[in-house]
């Protein structure tokens, strides 16, 4: 099944126990999963976290990452959210609807600086300073805090 994210086609299979999301950035193995919970959850979230971010567009931030960075921070909840639902006996019936106060975790973080820094290494410091909300100085003290917990 395909289906469009704004300007992502993302295509999406039955593969073991769960399911394969691709596009031209992502894979992603989705275990215990159906096509339609994916496609519908993947693209609610996607519309919340867009939308949330959306007043950052400008020069420095186009409409094209703001639509990669929404589907990094959507996959990566998604994938979290429905592992949860394995794990934890309690979160057997979890919601995979984004949740709000999650737009301020670090992993929420994480991947707007992983994208950001992989797609352009050269300029990466001011577009994650716009969408972090963050000063230039706040935003080059995280990524080093960042990249000092991730070679730990």
């Amino acid at each position: 099944m395909t289906f469009n994210l704004d300007n992502i086609i993302a295509s999406i299979s039955d593969e073991d126990n769960g399911i394969r999301l691709t596009t031209e950035d992502e894979n992603w193995f989705i275990p215990g999963q159906t096509l339609d919970e994916t496609k519908t959850v993947i693209e609610k979230n996607f519309k919340i976290i867009q939308g949330h971010f959306q007043d950052k567009l400008g020069e420095i931030v186009t409409g094209a990452d703001l639509s990669n960075v929404s589907l990094k921070i959507a996959l990566r909840y998604f994938q979290m959210y429905n592992q949860w639902r394995t794990m934890y006996k309690r979160e057997t019936n979890r919601d995979l609807t984004f949740i709000e106060k999650d737009f301020e975790h670090p992993y929420a973080f994480y991947a707007i600086v992983d994208y950001f820094k992989k797609r352009y290494p050269d300029n990466y410091i001011a577009k994650c300073e716009i969408m972090l909300n963050m000063t230039t100085e706040q935003t080059k003290e995280y990524i080093i805090r960042k990249e000092q917990f991730d070679n730990r």
